[in-house]
């Protein structure tokens, strides 16, 4: 093991030989999304876990380009587009050492409240060494969330390359299995490693719900607006506008038909109300109507409840015959003289208690 690390610090001091050292881009413009919440958008994620791939594969000789400059971008151009955020943050790195351990890998910020300018000095002091135990991390992440609450964003910075001899998606799974519903991973690729880019994407689909990316495709402002949106962000449920309330009035209609004595047949002057009842029955088909009969208390009792129902009856027969109403629609009660309305002392009182009555009300809206 001190032979294959020997010959890795020799190659690696050879990778970067001849070639000016990257800085960070400062030519960034973040968009400022805070004004995106509470306008139609809520925050969706109360703890961000983000791991950096710090390994020596992160250095391009071919191109003299340090992918770890480009890698540490991504997270410093993301951190300065997120909005003050109430969630817990956290920095995991794996290969930043050139100590006895080349796999390794540790979380170096957090987790703990995220506060942008200590997550911004953690990915500066990140440099680039040591094997690429992509897997190491996704799994450490497990005990790095034990004590986390709420939903969780994995984001996952690397080109790919040479994970070493364990699974990273398999790792993935694991995280997956860990959180639920409660995890989501997403990828960001550096470089355009083909083999990379299939690690990557299948990380990113082990979770489920987020999504893989590039690094290209999120260094515009734009570009990183649009990828901190849809990690952070989710639009809130829109409340349905409740109906105004509809205003409502209840008709009533009342019928009184007065009778002759001794007599159930409808006398000329009581048609015009009954037809004003029947031509309201007929506006309101869903109504219905019990029609009462009456007596004065002349006669006997079993007499006079015959008399009432047969008035009722003969009311009845008027509205169905002349208005074609559903029979059905029509209840006849015949009570004799046991509910009189004024007295049978005198021939005014009778004459009022000699009746068919009823009333229909419906409620209707304004």
């Amino acid at each position: 093991m001190n032979i294959l690390k020997s010959l890795w610090i020799f190659v690696l001091i050879g990778f970067l030989a001849g070639c000016a050292p990257m800085t960070t881009d400062t030519s960034f413009k973040a968009v400022d999304l805070s004004g995106k919440l509470g306008t139609g958008y809520k925050q969706k994620v109360d703890n961000a876990l983000i791991i950096l791939d710090a390994s020596s594969s992160m250095y391009d000789r071919e191109n003299c380009n340090q992918k770890i400059v480009e890698a540490k971008n991504v997270v410093l151009n993301m951190n300065d587009t997120l909005p003050p955020l109430k969630m817990k943050a956290g920095l995991h790195v794996f290969g930043p050492s050139l100590g006895a351990n080349m796999e390794d890998s540790n979380l170096i910020y957090g987790m703990s409240d995220y506060v942008a300018e200590d997550l911004a000095a953690a990915v500066k002091s990140v440099d680039v060494s040591g094997m690429t135990p992509l897997a190491k991390p996704l799994l450490k992440s497990v005990d790095d969330l034990k004590d986390s609450k709420g939903q969780i964003a994995v984001i996952v910075i690397s080109d790919g390359m040479d994970t070493y001899n364990q699974s990273p998606v398999e790792a993935a799974e694991a995280l997956k299995n860990a959180y639920g519903d409660r995890v989501c991973i997403y990828t960001v690729l550096v470089g355009d490693s083909p083999v990379g880019q299939k690690v990557m994407e299948d990380i990113a689909a082990a979770g489920k719900c987020g999504f893989a990316t590039t690094a290209a495709a999120v260094s515009t402002s734009q570009g990183m607006a649009d990828f901190v949106e849809q990690v952070f962000f989710e639009k809130e449920a829109v409340k349905p506008v409740a109906p105004p309330p509809v205003a409502e009035k209840t008709i009533t209609m009342d019928l009184k038909v007065l009778f002759d004595f001794d007599k159930d047949t409808i006398r000329p002057r009581a048609e015009d109300e009954l037809d004003e009842f029947a031509a309201f029955m007929k506006q309101h088909p869903k109504t219905t109507a019990v029609l009462e009969g009456h007596t004065d208390n002349y006669g006997s009792e079993a007499y006079n409840e015959g008399l009432s129902l047969r008035r009722a009856d003969s009311v009845k027969k008027y509205i169905v015959g002349k208005f074609a109403i559903d029979p059905a629609r029509l209840t006849t009660k015949g009570y004799g003289y046991s509910r009189p309305v004024a007295t049978n002392k005198t021939s005014e009182g009778r004459q009022q208690n000699r009746r068919v009555v009823a009333v229909i009300s419906v409620t209707i809206k304004e």
